[in-house]
């Protein structure tokens, strides 16, 4: 990996910003072509070389508040490299593209999302959720449908055969608004301490923690950090 900022860490950015979310296998495409163009000859990187490039690219935005992601949640999911922007209130941002009754339904999606078991949601219940929107700010279902499609290729919602549920973005940029805003439904991961929306659980204890930290931490341990009973769980 090449250790001087160069034009590959500047498109890479570009790509980042320009989508907003990719999945770590489009990442990672775009990495090697980045390579390829810039650095020919270079060793061809793979997948694993993702968190390093992207760890040399952090530092120039931290200024900015902003950074780029590789989220590793929930295991039945792909993960994802997400361009965040953590300079202000993440809801004043869509107040630019959303008038204010499609706001109150993002509002009302997210309590809703924090508040059910394994926060997801089925597609019926999703169109019924206009009916909880501030009075006088409506949403009609055929819209609600619209937004489902906008929301989901921006990256704030998924929408896999379990349902609907918390998109990369979201939980990059939404952990703590739904934090302080909903403490009693949000968990935390229990090593990290931060917000945990699909995580990997203990098979013998009601503990949970990101993929991310659990591989990391059973590297060398080999029990749960709660009920400390040897770890059964596939961490892949």
């Amino acid at each position: 990996m090449i250790s001087t900022y160069s034009n590959v860490h500047r498109s890479f950015l570009q790509a980042c910003s320009l989508h907003g979310t990719l999945t770590v296998p489009d990442a990672t495409k775009i990495m090697v072509h980045l390579f390829g163009r810039y650095q020919p000859d270079d060793t061809i990187p793979d997948e694993r070389r993702l968190q390093e490039l992207i760890d040399q690219i952090n530092p120039k935005l931290s200024r900015y508040q902003q950074k780029i992601v590789l989220l590793e949640s929930d295991p039945k999911l792909p993960n994802y490299v997400v361009f965040a922007n953590l300079s202000d209130s993440p809801l004043n941002r869509l107040q630019t593209t959303y008038p204010a009754g499609e706001l109150s339904f993002f509002r009302v999606v997210l309590h809703e999302l924090a508040a059910t078991q394994g926060h997801k949601l089925e597609q019926i219940e999703w169109l019924n959720l206009t009916a909880k929107i501030e009075e006088g700010r409506n949403v009609t279902k055929s819209r609600a449908e619209e937004l489902l499609t906008e929301w989901v290729s921006a990256g704030y919602l998924v929408l896999d055969e379990d349902g609907i549920g918390f998109g990369p973005k979201t939980q990059v940029e939404f952990d703590r608004y739904l934090l302080n805003n909903f403490p009693d439904q949000v968990e935390q991961c229990r090593l990290c301490k931060e917000v945990l929306f699909y995580g990997i659980k203990c098979a013998k204890c009601p503990v949970s923690m990101h993929k991310t930290c659990a591989k990391k931490y059973f590297k060398k341990v080999k029990n749960c950090p709660a009920c400390k009973k040897p770890w059964t769980v596939a961490l892949d």
